[in-house]
């Protein structure tokens, strides 16, 4: 097992000694007691199964691709999926878009484009790591009004924030400064999703339903004055918060200093031919990303997201029109399969009717009918902000969370938008495990933070976007009459 002891905190260290057998005994405890009312024996296997999982990558008592490994094995031989479920999960798009998107990030390594970019983004913007981090930030957000996925997004970032962490020596010991940049990478991913009503499917049949249960109307531009000035102020909080929980360290002088940077990108002089062949690709790729919804009308058909991120591998492979051979390509297959165990066993939990049968339960147990507002609205926010735990699909979620807010805000006597259109803005909250949503695992393949660095700064990051929305409740909310 290839795991240094160098570097694990006191707790680490404790949580990578007891985590198998902490997991061993959750999963016994699970598979042993009675199945539940309202489920049946898979969602009870898939239920122990992925708790088991859970404990193990966050323990990190064994690589968390062995852990996803454990997953399909016992989702098979148990019954809490089919085996050909579980193992055809390696043919979900998200793998092949996690392949496409480090051919792409390799091809522009190796052209100096993406250098030749980071560095003019440090060198413009970033005389430290605060304003770097920041700028990173700010694209992260301005990008999500013209790419509607959150995974193209990831895979149009990745690149530039691996070469940006490069430029600053991440790899040489600035482990903050990685973290930052990859947590808040998907962090900014996510929650800038939520500001605007297109940037996500999921969002705008949230929209569709509230329309169709409750006869409420929400236009563009009702989504983004309502969502968009919380987005920007979680984006603040998780900006401070990073700060506080893993302070950059000086990455201006892990290089040599702004100075050395600057003189590094003048040495870069013009485009290359191999860095135009490069940046040529990667246009082609956004373009198409950004006008999927025109593909039917220009040629007759769609593209996929992902056939798009296919499509630009193979074209960066070419002979003649590519610059790269597959020794080259710096795929890390280990974290493919982290992403089918991950993903397999949060399908099995869909699947089986465990994260309903959960979520019914809470809402009973909490007695929510005779709740005031303002404790109604906490808990239905809390809730819809940490759902993910239970479904890793946000069309699961949204069909899911929508409807049962509309038929509990009308059971109470509440307008149904006071509910509906606040956790609707929760959807995308997705940012506390790598397999909560196919951005998280794109930037989990940085390698520069653990499942609990992620774990323990999102959930953060989503009680200061929980707190926000308490105070939008009855002053922007109240203003434009949500409330």
């Amino acid at each position: 097992m290839d795991i240094d002891k160098i570097g694990r905190t006191p707790l680490e260290q404790l949580m990578f000694y007891f985590g198998i057998p902490a997991g061993l005994v959750v999963f016994g405890a699970i598979m042993t007691m009675p199945t539940p009312l309202g489920i049946a024996h898979d969602g009870q296997v898939a239920m122990a199964v992925f708790a088991l999982a859970l404990i193990l990558w966050v323990s990190k008592a064994v690589p968390n691709h062995v852990a996803s490994l454990i997953v399909l094995i016992l989702l098979s031989v148990l019954g809490g999926w089919s085996e050909k479920n579980a193992l055809g999960v390696f043919g979900y798009d998200v793998i092949w878009l996690m392949v496409a998107a480090f051919v792409i990030t390799s091809a522009l390594a190796k052209s100096g484009f993406a250098r030749r970019l980071a560095l003019w983004l440090i060198t413009t913007f970033g005389r430290t790591a605060s304003s770097i981090l920041l700028s990173m930030l700010i694209a992260n957000f301005l990008i999500a009004f013209l790419v509607p996925s959150t995974t193209a997004r990831a895979a149009i970032m990745l690149p530039i924030m691996l070469m940006v962490a490069h430029a600053y020596g991440v790899n040489e010991g600035n482990a903050n400064m990685g973290k930052l940049l990859a947590i808040q990478g998907l962090q900014a991913n996510n929650i800038s999703t939520t500001a605007i009503l297109t940037a996500t499917a999921p969002q705008i049949m949230a929209v569709g339903l509230m329309k169709d249960l409750a006869g409420i109307q929400v236009s563009y531009t009702d989504w983004l004055v309502a969502s968009a000035p919380i987005a920007v102020l979680t984006l603040l909080g998780s900006f401070f918060l990073g700060r506080f929980m893993y302070p950059p360290e000086n990455v201006g002088g892990t290089v040599g200093g702004l100075d050395r940077l600057h003189a590094e990108y003048r040495n870069l002089g013009r485009l290359s031919a191999m860095e135009i062949k490069a940046l040529t690709i990667f246009a082609l790729t956004i373009g198409l990303w950004v006008t999927d919804k025109w593909h039917v009308a220009a040629f007759g058909f769609n593209i996929s997201l992902v056939m798009v991120a296919v499509i630009a591998a193979t074209l960066f492979f070419l002979p003649k029109v590519g610059i790269l051979d597959w020794k080259e390509a710096d795929i890390p297959w280990n974290l493919m399969i982290f992403s089918a165990g991950a993903y397999a066993g949060g399908l099995a939990l869909d699947g089986s009717g465990v994260a309903s049968w959960a979520l019914n339960g809470l809402f009973a147990s909490l007695g929510v009918t005779s709740m005031s507002f303002p404790v109604l609205f906490a808990v239905i926010m809390l809730i819809g902000s940490f759902s993910h735990f239970f479904f890793t699909s946000k069309v699961v979620r949204t069909v899911i969370l929508i409807p049962t807010v509309i038929a509990l805000a009308k059971a109470t006597g509440i307008n149904p938008i006071a509910l509906a259109l606040p956790v609707a803005f929760t959807l995308s909250d997705t940012i506390t495990l790598p397999p909560h949503c196919k951005p998280n695992l794109i930037y989990y393949g940085s390698g520069f933070f653990s499942v609990l660095d992620q774990l323990f700064y999102g959930i953060g990051v989503l009680l200061i976007k929980w707190g926000l929305m308490l105070v939008a409740s009855f002053t922007l909310f109240k203003v434009l009459d949500i409330t």
